[in-house]
Formats: structure tokens, C-alpha cells, sequence
């Protein structure tokens, strides 16, 4: 579903992105931990087109988004994100929020769009906020909506960025719990986070980023008990309590 090869990104001459490869199979979960700036964010955003790599090849679903002619509409409806920034409309309600980019980009009904956006709501526990607006809504349940909206796009691939890194502790779980939801449904998805425990349950693999390259990979039960480089090492020492 999605192919990196060599991908190179520099910011102000500080290099982000060493030489990424990473594969990512249709239905799979990659979990990507490391330290703070070490470019998990920065390719994120590469695959979503939000940000252009300098050198290297991403595609997604087939789709070479570092080619010269790129539909980016095409690729940002095989793509959804969300943010660590919920990133709602303030001025409209949660089923206006829904139902938006459905109506205006794809072009579905106002009649379907309402449709999907109420199964959706329903799915992440939060139907009988249709009519709220996001002020009146807690972290934890924006964050919720934020996930329920770009899943009315009808995504092939879920980016999730330090979803739940803004949130109070006690609102963490109702977000991770969406998640993993999706995650048992089969829908493939990248998510950078600092849940340990959270990667531990979700993750197909587990991949770990320094310094703008992957430095080891595995799956989750191999990863934490016993991870090969001593960076990872040091990393999950002052991580895992």
C-alpha cells in the first residue's frame, strides 16, 4: 500500500529525512517510536503530500506522489490524517465538520454524507454530539470526531500523528480505543506515538526512527524484549516504566 525508497528531506540545511525505506503491506499496522525531531512527523507528512521530499520515491496504492503530475485530491482521499491539533471547524457543528469535504470534494449526497457521518459517530461513542459544536466538546472527544471525519473520506490509508500527545491522561484512552477498533478492521495505518503500551497491542511493527533514518524494526513482542541497537535500547529504558 505504500513504498518508500531512499527519501531524503532537509530543512534550513538540517537534514530530516536519511535515506527511508519503509514498506507498509495493505491492512498492516506500523507503529513509529524515537525521539522527539528525529523526522517520524516529517514523513508522515511526506506521504500525505503535506510536505515534498528532496530526493527518493514514495507511492501510495501504486501512486508515485513524488512524480512531476500528481493528483493530490486523488491521493488525499486514499489518505487520511489526524493531527496531535484536532483542527475542526469551530464555526460548525460536529455533522456539518462530517459531512464537508464528502459534499464538496467527492461530491456525494447531503443525504448519504449525513448517512456515513451518523455510522461514524455512532462507531467512535459519540452520536449525540451531532449538533454539538467543537467548544463544547472535551480534548479526548474532538480528537474522536477528528478521527471519525477523516474516515468519512473513505481513506485506504490512515496517518496518525501524535494523536493523543495534547490530551489529559484520563482522555487518552477513549482515542486509543478508536484506534485499535480500526486497527482489528484491517485498515492500514501509520501512526507515530509515544504509547507504549498502546504499540505494544496495536502494531503489527513496530519501527523506530533516529536521527531521520530507521534504525531497527520488528514486531512488537521481539521489539520490546529484546531490540538489537543500543540506541533503541536507551530509548526504552527511560520510556518503559
Amino acid at each position: 500500500m505504500i513504498k518508500i525508497e531512499q527519501a531524503y528531506k532537509t530543512f534550513d540545511r538540517n537534514p530530516v529525512l536519511n535515506g527511508v525505506d519503509l514498506e507498509v503491506a495493505k491492512g498492516e499496522v506500523v507503529v513509529m517510536i524515537g525521539p522527539s525531531g528525529c523526522g517520524k512527523s516529517t514523513l508522515l507528512r511526506c506521504i500525505n503530500g503535506l510536505e515534498r521530499v528532496d530526493r527518493g520515491q514514495i507511492r501510495v496504492d501504486g501512486i508515485d506522489i513524488t512524480g512531476k503530475k500528481v493528483n493530490w485530491q486523488q491521493v488525499r482521499q486514499k489518505v487520511g490524517m489526524v493531527f496531535q491539533n484536532y483542527n475542526l471547524y469551530p464555526h460548525l457543528t460536529v455533522l456539518e465538520n462530517l459531512i464537508l469535504s464528502p459534499v464538496k470534494v467527492q461530491k456525494k449526497s447531503r443525504k448519504e454524507a449525513v448517512q456515513t457521518a451518523e455510522a461514524l459517530l455512532e462507531r467512535v461513542g459519540l452520536l449525540d454530539k451531532i449538533d454539538a459544536y467543537p467548544a463544547q466538546l472535551s480534548g479526548g472527544q474532538q480528537q474522536r470526531i477528528a478521527i471519525a471525519r477523516s474516515l468519512a473520506m473513505r481513506p485506504d490509508v490512515m496517518l496518525f500523528d501524535e494523536v493523543t500527545s495534547a490530551l489529559d491522561p484520563e482522555l487518552v484512552k477513549e482515542v486509543l480505543d478508536v484506534m485499535l477498533d480500526l486497527a482489528k478492521d484491517g485498515m492500514t495505518m501509520i501512526i507515530v506515538t509515544h504509547e507504549m503500551g498502546f504499540a505494544k497491542a496495536a502494531a503489527d511493527r513496530i519501527v523506530f526512527m533516529s536521527n531521520g533514518a530507521i534504525i531497527e524494526e520488528g514486531p512488537p513482542e521481539a521489539f520490546f524484549a529484546a531490540p538489537k541497537d543500543e540506541r533503541v535500547q536507551q530509548f526504552l529504558s527511560r520510556v518503559l516504566h
